[in-house]
């Protein structure tokens, strides 16, 4: 009998090469037909868009079943670990996580704990004040002081669970997970926008081939959407919005779309803060700047730049945790005349070449498995490209599949591939679970019969007024207006 299931296509597997350093899960969406738990494994691209990794179908919620679903996972990646993992906070699968991959630094899901301080609480203006203090930027003394306000202020210090997520707060509080990684995702709503997806799609009974069909259509149009975002982005201009044309022109062209328009934010932004003291170490040879935000006076923001390396480093952190310059860093470059983007400050996971950019092929260290797959993921993003320009007409769409027919033939008898596979000897003795009971109404004896239907034109039964003899003779016209009369009558 089928337990468990994990799958993974190449694809999925050469985008976790790429964009694997954040993973995020959930099992509440369960299969119609058999009552399993989906588990989508799910991140984001370099255009801030989801895209699958894997797709697990598991017996139950128990730290095996996960423990056996990360360990599938980690084998069919070659063993590359995430950095970071985003849960719904199910104790099993954190169980799991700390037990398959203990060095991910773990994080809650947001919008679960804002349902949970709702469901616990019960005061909307709570939930609010829980969720400033899950979203902001502050410093770690800066949320203490915050958090034990806003307790205090709804007399709740008492209550359970407002006591256990103080004891957890490294797990969601944003504060506490500054200098983390985690492509700015803080909720699992990326999985739950595909569970949504497949209720719709599995709204009968289905069986596990329905189930997977239903996922690989919903990862196609994924990666349909992500075909046309990367021409956009790579054929068009974004506008610009400031003065600092050569500096923004330079990170339109690095950054894809969504990117640019979150370091256009960022741009826009630096123009709230000022330079209190600037200072030039001697012992590193650093210089470092200290900002003031305006009309706040109450917090410092300190940038060191090392002018050899081109190095900024924010206090803020957010460079380290989200992965795109700060408002700060951008207000010092300006200070010191920069017209373009140091390479210290550009992460390519959001750029344009991010699929384009695969690891080094002379490191003896890494796996060929690795390194076959680098490859390919390298190689997929630029035929994506060329595929989606060449169809544009017949001539082009011919020309380019006549080449890569050539040049498939041509690799195929070099390396001596077969794409045959015997499928005589494939055994096919893994049995379908058992079905999930459902409770069934009880039909009464004394029920009411069923309502006859009765004729609309004339009130007799057996007949609707289709098919109605008397509409068929023309009969009953004085009684029965027609379709003129009656619109006649309705424009009076």
């Amino acid at each position: 009998m089928l337990h468990n299931l994990i799958w993974s296509d190449s694809t999925s597997r050469s985008y976790y090469i790429c964009f694997g350093d954040v993973i995020a899960f959930d099992t509440t969406y369960k299969d119609n037909l058999y009552g399993r738990p989906i588990m989508p494994i799910v991140g984001v691209n370099h255009h801030h868009n989801t895209i699958v990794f894997a797709t697990a179908i598991i017996a139950n919620e128990t730290s095996q079943s996960f423990e056996w679903v990360l360990h599938n996972l980690l084998e069919a990646m070659m063993n590359k670990s995430s950095i970071s993992v985003v849960t719904d906070g199910d104790r099993a699968m954190q169980r799991a996580i700390k037990s398959v991959i203990p060095n991910a630094k773990p994080r809650l899901c947001s919008w679960h704990l804002s349902r949970s301080a709702q469901a616990n609480i019960g005061d909307p203006k709570f939930t609010a004040a829980f969720s400033k203090c899950m979203a902001s930027w502050w410093t770690t003394d800066e949320f203490d002081i915050q958090w034990h306000s806003v307790v205090s202020e709804f007399n709740i210090e008492k209550h359970p669970w407002v006591i256990e997520k103080g004891n957890t707060r490294h797990l969601w509080a944003q504060a506490y997970l500054t200098d983390h990684f985690f492509a700015n995702i803080r909720s699992t709503q990326r999985c739950e926008s595909m569970n949504a997806s497949l209720a719709i799609a599995l709204k009968h009974k289905k069986t596990y081939l329905d189930v997977v069909r239903a996922i690989e259509d919903g990862i196609s149009r994924m990666r349909l959407n992500e075909l046309k975002t990367d021409y956009l982005s790579s054929q068009t201009k974004p506008f610009q919005i400031t003065k600092l044309v050569e500096f923004e022109s330079h990170a339109s062209e690095i950054f894809t779309r969504k990117s640019f328009h979150a370091f256009q934010e960022e741009l826009q932004r630096e123009t709230l803060y000022r330079i209190q003291e600037e200072i030039q170490s001697l012992s590193d040879e650093c210089q470092y700047f200290y900002l003031k935000k305006y009309k706040e006076e109450n917090r410092t923001f300190e940038i060191s730049f090392d002018s050899r390396t081109e190095t900024l480093n924010c206090s803020c952190r957010k460079f380290e945790t989200v992965g795109l310059p700060c408002r700060h860093q951008l207000h010092v470059l300006k200070h010191l005349d920069y017209t373009y983007l140091p390479g210290s400050l550009i992460q390519s996971r959001w750029t344009k070449d991010a699929k384009f950019s695969a690891p080094s092929f002379v490191d003896l260290n890494v796996p060929q498995e690795i390194m076959q797959m680098a490859r390919f993921t390298s190689l997929r993003a630029t035929t994506s490209m060329l595929c989606y320009a060449a169809s544009k007409i017949e001539a082009s769409f011919k020309t380019a599949r006549d080449e890569m027919k050539r040049l498939t033939e041509e690799f195929e008898i070099s390396f001596g591939l077969n794409d045959s596979v015997n499928r005589s000897n494939v055994l096919n003795n893994v049995r379908d679970p058992q079905r999930k009971q459902r409770k069934r109404k009880r039909v009464t004896k004394n029920k009411v019969e069923k309502k006859i239907r009765q004729c609309g034109f004339c009130n007799g039964e057996g007949h609707n007024k289709l098919t109605c003899p008397q509409v068929k003779l023309g009969l009953n016209t004085s009684t029965h207006p027609t379709s003129t009369d009656f619109f006649e009558d309705r424009m009076e």
